[in-house]
């Protein structure tokens, strides 16, 4: 069996490691997280260096997660741009895979997109941050030696921890102002459930392309009721009129990555 790479190895590739047991995984990454029995780990930041020895150069599937280096504009320019130049440099000249997926988000959509956004729809990013996402996901489409899969996922959360649990676990006595009436979800755990479907099951290989990975959305009152139940949403937040996007699922769905 092939090892598969992981390069930006962070919450999630540990989640999709530590799902798959039997497989070996090398994790690439800035900063050492916990280790795993599977996963050899090398430490490594893109931006300040491009070379790499790795043990093996034929991979099964490179899992491409990368991050900003920091929240503005140029930080997303160093962590998805300039790094996935060196790192398809490095992947071309020098390693051999079968199946490359990438991990980037939503916001390429943007409110021009309208509601129960699909993967047919051409993405409209409202800001200059997802327009850098979605040159990323371009190069990386033009760059690769196979087409890609690329999950867009939106609002990733820990089920055992929600943003809004922390705000209520923080509180100071300001509310937080909504921006949306609604938001659009979707769980870490569900994220590397599909990246480890798509790891260990062949038949899927033909996957690539865009894939919404999103539940359906909820109104930030339902949320706070799932993780808060014992408290009320109107003594933490104050709510918005403001209608948000929303995507359509389906395609996930049927795609058997679920499962």
């Amino acid at each position: 069996m092939k090892k598969v790479l992981i390069i930006g190895y962070g919450d999630i590739g540990r989640r999709v490691a530590a799902s798959l047991p039997d497989q070996e995984f090398i994790g690439v990454s800035r900063s050492a997280p916990s280790n795993l029995d599977n996963v050899t780990f090398f430490q490594q930041d893109w931006i300040n260096r491009s070379s790499l020895t790795l043990p093996s150069s034929d991979f099964s599937t490179i899992v491409l997660i990368l991050k900003p280096t920091s929240s503005d504009v140029d930080g997303y320019k160093q962590g998805f741009l300039d790094a996935s130049h060196k790192i398809m440099d490095f992947l071309n000249n020098y390693i051999s895979y079968e199946r490359l997926l990438i991990v980037t988000s939503t916001r390429v959509y943007g409110i021009g997109n309208g509601r129960n956004i699909t993967e047919a729809s051409e993405p409209l990013p409202d800001d200059q941050h997802g327009r850098v996402i979605l040159d990323y996901e371009n190069f990386i489409s033009n760059e690769s030696k196979v087409a890609p899969l690329i999950l867009r996922p939106s609002g990733l959360y820990d089920e055992k921890k929600h943003w809004m649990q922390n705000h209520v676990d923080t509180f100071e006595g300001k509310k937080y102002v909504l921006r949306f009436n609604e938001a659009n979800m979707f769980s870490r755990n569900n994220l590397a459930l599909v990246i480890a479907n798509y790891i260990c099951c062949k038949e899927l290989a033909p996957i690539s392309g865009p894939l919404i990975c999103s539940e359906k959305a909820l109104k930030y009152s339902e949320i706070f009721s799932l993780f808060c139940p014992e408290h009320s949403f109107e003594d933490f937040f104050i709510s918005s009129d403001n209608i948000a996007k929303s995507f359509d699922p389906q395609k996930l769905l049927n795609s058997g990555l679920m499962r």
